[in-house]
């Protein structure tokens, strides 16, 4: 055995069995990946029946070796790896790495590598898979020991190809050498790094344009303002890879004028997007669409086809607006408790399909919003299936609708006109009208104490007639409805258990359609201890008298769950204290000893002793 690991790659033999001193460092796109060991071992002539496992590190004897009494034992390697991982990868490349362990003399060497039938445990001398291709082989003898490299590309993408999940190494000395026991070595740590690229692909269920899916059949949808935005998703197994996307697009009467618009910087799962330049999409045309995707190092088919009817034209008539029980201008009051009947006119303009229509100001393109699970934009497939829109009876005629107006005052109804794909009117008609309020009212039902249950009254506005029932909302919530009782009221209960009080805010709902504008009802609850008396309340007139006994009760501070006991003082005389029950209250009986101004300072305590930071200072006067 002679000198160190070599320094330097050599390329020997035939196919180039490569001796190496040092790996290479990995680079990214294409992708390196060790294929997983999945059988390792070696045979051996002397105990033909039996297997050997080579995975412990020792090595594995291949050729000619002596044992202790002097028989000579010839030996061969087999390695296994899983390429189930690459099939649906692209192969570029696929290196077998080894190292002599060591040899019986450096100054021969012969070393082949073959391909056999692929197994899944370690074979015997007289049950080893059928040898199908020499892949290599090394018969000088420099560096030794040495690394070895091996080209084994073909072999792995024909196992691909053949769809086998496995490939088999041997390792062995040729036949005519394989009883010389000066060629005998001891190989170690197999490695098959296999060079490869996932492949890109479109994702034909995530294609869009204008927030619409992609069309394959007709009737092919009418597209508008959003048209000339195509968006589409690639996925790629590769995480790090930016993908590139090729959207290109023609008119379905001149597939010869296509278009072809990239978008750069993609990932994988998620939409690209571009969006067409002004001209290459004519209004009154329907164009079809692919995509493609790239890694950079490989690129995907063409998608399928999407096509579509551009629009974006809107209408240019402003529509009218008229009501039959709601008077125009502010100069009377609308009437109490019932909607308004309102009539909404495209003047006849064919290109009229409906009507946007809202209290207040209309702000963009209602019915669009970049929600899509691929964050892909997605609009409504009927641009008059949203709130606050109405298609007309005929194009360009009419639509009626009953609205109820969100608030009291002056209130002014803005409707614009909205054609097959969308496109809004630039004109908008004003409707102002004068409302009467009809908001509900809310009355608490006893003292809002913390920790207890809280319960609302909710009454009908004066005028308001026929309530059915209420829907409220807390804390700006989700939206609840309770029913109401023939005399229009309803109360709703729940613990008041958040320590920032709350804000209910309720509208009533009557049978005539009619919707009241919002009542808000807020309650804080303070960071002290309440204190409520039968008699001595704080209503800053003089109550009871000396020698009237009067009950008090104390309460837990927000954001209290537990009191041990309360004390408090009177005029600021000796502190007293009360011992909580299980609800947290103290109550107990007081009676006065003298008239005029008094008050009490009251602290709570909690079971580990702590006094609240906030006493409350309540005061009243005896009588």
């Amino acid at each position: 055995m002679r000198g160190g690991i070599a320094a330097l790659a050599v390329t020997l033999g035939v196919t180039g069995l490569a001796v190496f001193g040092t790996a290479g460092a990995a680079s990214a796109a294409p992708y390196y990946e060790y294929a997983p060991v999945t059988q390792s071992g070696y045979t051996d002539s002397k105990d033909p029946q039996a297997t050997f496992d080579g995975a412990s590190g020792q090595g594995m004897p291949i050729g000619g070796w002596t044992d202790a009494a002097g028989a000579v034992h010839k030996s061969r390697a087999y390695i296994t790896f899983d390429l189930a991982s690459f099939g649906s990868r692209k192969v570029s490349g696929a290196t077998l790495y080894f190292r002599e362990k060591n040899a019986a003399d450096c100054s021969k060497r012969a070393i082949e590598i073959w391909r056999t039938k692929p197994i899944d445990a370690n074979p015997s001398w007289f049950r080893s898979p059928v040898s199908m291709t020499k892949l290599d082989e090394s018969l000088t003898p420099e560096y030794c020991p040495a690394r070895f490299s091996s080209d084994v590309s073909a072999a792995v993408n024909d196992a691909l190809a053949t769809r086998q999940k496995k490939i088999t190494i041997k390792i062995k000395v040729p036949d005519n050498l394989e009883g010389d026991v000066s060629y005998g070595r001891t190989v170690a740590d197999p490695i098959l790094s296999v060079k490869y690229n996932s492949l890109p692909v479109v994702d034909e269920t995530h294609l869009f344009n204008g927030g619409r899916p992609c069309a394959t059949k007709a009737p092919f949808p009418i597209l508008g303002g959003f048209g000339n935005m195509l968006q589409a998703v690639g996925t790629d197994a590769d995480a790090w890879d930016s993908l590139h996307h090729d959207f290109a697009v023609w008119p379905v009467d001149n597939p010869a004028a296509r278009t072809e618009v990239g978008a750069d910087y993609g990932r994988s799962g998620r939409v690209n997007t571009v969006n067409l330049p002004a001209n290459v999409l004519v209004s009154g045309k329907t164009y079809a669409w692919q995509v493609r995707v790239s890694d950079g190092t490989d690129t995907s088919a063409w998608s399928k086809t999407c096509t579509f009817a551009y629009d974006n034209v809107a209408p240019a008539t402003t529509p009218t607006v008229t009501s039959s029980n709601y008077p125009a201008g502010g100069e009377e009051w609308t009437p109490q408790g019932v909607p308004g009947e309102f009539t909404f006119s495209g003047g006849g303009d064919a290109d009229v399909a409906g009507f946007e229509y809202t209290w207040g100001s209309i702000f963009g393109v209602p019915g669009c919003s970049y929600s899509g699970d691929a964050g892909q934009l997605e609009c409504a497939a009927d641009p008059f299936a949203g709130q606050g829109m109405v298609r007309a009876t005929t194009p360009g005629g009419t639509a009626k609708v009953s609205l109820s107006p969100v608030g009291d005052g002056p209130q002014r109804l803005m409707v614009r006109s909205v054609d097959r794909a969308g496109n809004r009117s630039t004109g908008q008609a004003e409707y102002e009208v004068f409302v009467r309020g009809s908001e509900p009212q809310v009355t608490p039902v006893g003292t809002p104490e913390w920790g207890q249950q809280l319960t609302l009254k909710f009454a009908p506005r004066d005028g308001v007639v026929g309530v059915t029932s209420y829907e409220y909302q807390l804390n700006w919530g989700e939206a609840r409805h309770v029913a109401a009782g023939p005399d229009g009221t309803a109360t709703v209960s729940f613990l008041a258990d958040n320590e920032n009080g709350y804000t209910v805010a309720v509208r009533s709902h009557s049978a005539n359609g009619f919707v009241s504008t919002q009542a808000t009802w807020v309650h804080y609850f303070d960071p002290w201890p309440g204190v409520r008396s039968d008699v001595y309340q704080a209503t800053g007139e003089p109550v009871g008298g000396v020698g009237v006994a009067g009950t008090f009760t104390f309460s837990r501070p927000a954001g209290w769950t537990a009191v041990k006991e309360y004390r408090y003082s009177v005029n600021g005389e000796a502190m007293i204290t009360v011992p909580a029950g299980a609800d947290g209250r103290a109550t107990f009986t007081w009676t006065p000893t003298a008239s005029g101004d008094t008050y009490f300072e009251v602290w709570a305590v909690r079971p580990d002793g702590t006094v609240s930071d906030y006493s409350n200072s309540y005061g009243f006067t005896v009588a």
